[in-house]
């Protein structure tokens, strides 16, 4: 009698790239994704990576990593992945891999099955306003990867929407992979302090390229806190802005007597922020998601830019307040005191636990067919 061969364990490559010990919004999204896998799952996972991989949440049991010390290691971060990636695969017998920055290795070895995270659309809409280098790279590589994908995973239906109008990718093929609420930042370990009936505070987080479209919020403030004593603001960002506002008004912001600047702070540091705000500000001219408004949830409430992405999530979130942060920063000035007269400021950012990075983790695993689970999903309220 011959005996029934054991077909081999699934094994899972993860792009790591982004676990580098950055602070930006991918880290935030692989590392939470990565740290809600399923316990004792019945496959491998293996996060690969160019460069040593750091990762400020804790990763579960059983997650090997691998930093690639190949000479194609020294190439930049998606040329590597594109070339080097197949080998590797070959090497660990690697049955999946997920790319978590939009872009899959250049060929497919054996069988792999393939699954493509897209978080934006950037490289498409606002090309501009990335470097040159990374803006060829993904511009020539990601349409080709999320089209030749087995799965795409979109962290907001207007990311979906975007994917299908601009790269032809059938509706009906892709799932909408929400991003959860991260555990340090939404942590009830920082209490709320009395609201100051003296002071309106607001609050920023991101960085200054173009998209982001806080230089001109920051001029808007300038305009604003003239005419409002009660206005302070928070401003945190890690990247160098000297060049982006203009000598002048980089200097009017700095010396400001109510703004406070912070680089490169800690996740403690930033949750007390948000607990001590009133509102966070999310100016964007575009976005895929947006994390800082999760980061947000039961701190203070939102007041964010007119936007799609922006609509979907005011449409599930309570003390989301829309408004058109893209005018000139006078008519931002007025629109903000109108909408700060009338605004109840003790109505924080609410999700309703809508939002689980463990429903993220299944739904992309149970597509793939590695884990078999619910596939939980909200809608907007009627």
């Amino acid at each position: 009698m011959t005996e029934r061969s054991v077909p081999p364990q699934p094994h899972l490559l993860v792009d790591a790239r982004p676990l580098n010990g950055a602070r930006n919004g991918i880290t935030r999204f692989v590392e939470q994704l990565v740290a809600a896998w399923p316990h004792a799952p019945a496959f491998r996972t293996t996060l690969v990576s160019n460069k040593p991989i750091r990762s400020n949440a804790s990763l579960p049991d059983g997650i090997d990593c691998l930093h690639d010390t190949h000479p194609l290691s020294r190439l930049p971060g998606t040329l590597w992945m594109t070339l080097r990636v197949p080998a590797l695969a070959r090497q660990l017998g690697a049955t999946h891999f997920l790319g978590t920055q939009h872009v899959l290795p250049l060929w497919r070895t054996g069988k792999l099955e393939q699954g493509v995270v897209v978080h934006d659309l950037v490289f498409e809409l606002f090309p501009h306003t990335m470097a040159r280098t990374n803006r060829l790279l993904t511009g020539f590589f990601a349409p080709r990867s999320i089209r030749r994908a087995d799965h795409q995973f979109c962290v907001s239906r207007t990311t979906r929407d975007d994917m299908a109008a601009q790269l032809g990718v059938p509706l009906d093929r892709a799932k909408v992979c929400y991003p959860g609420r991260t555990p340090d930042l939404n942590s009830a370990a920082t209490k709320r302090p009395s609201r100051d009936p003296a002071t309106l505070s607001l609050l920023v987080v991101g960085s200054m390229e173009p998209r982001k479209n806080v230089p001109r919020f920051l001029q808007a403030f300038l305009i604003a806190a003239e005419r409002d004593p009660r206005l302070t603001l928070d401003l945190v960002s890690g990247d160098a802005w000297g060049d982006v506002l203009g000598d002048a008004v980089w200097t009017a912001i700095r010396q400001h007597p109510r703004i406070r600047i912070h680089q490169r702070i800690s996740d403690q540091a930033l949750r007390a922020l948000y607990s001590a705000a009133d509102y966070l500000v999310f100016p964007s001219l575009y976005e895929g998601f947006g994390l800082p408004i999760l980061e947000a949830v039961g701190h203070c409430a939102v007041i964010a830019n007119d936007i799609p992405i922006f609509r979907e999530l005011a449409a599930v979130i309570d003390g989301i307040h829309l408004t058109d942060l893209q005018a000139a920063p006078a008519e931002i000035a007025a629109g903000l005191a109108r909408l700060l007269a009338t605004a109840d400021r003790s109505v924080v950012a609410d999700d309703h636990g809508r939002f689980s990075w463990q429903v993220a983790a299944s739904r992309m695993l149970t597509a793939m067919g590695l884990m078999n689970g619910p596939s939980q999903t909200w809608s907007p309220r009627r």
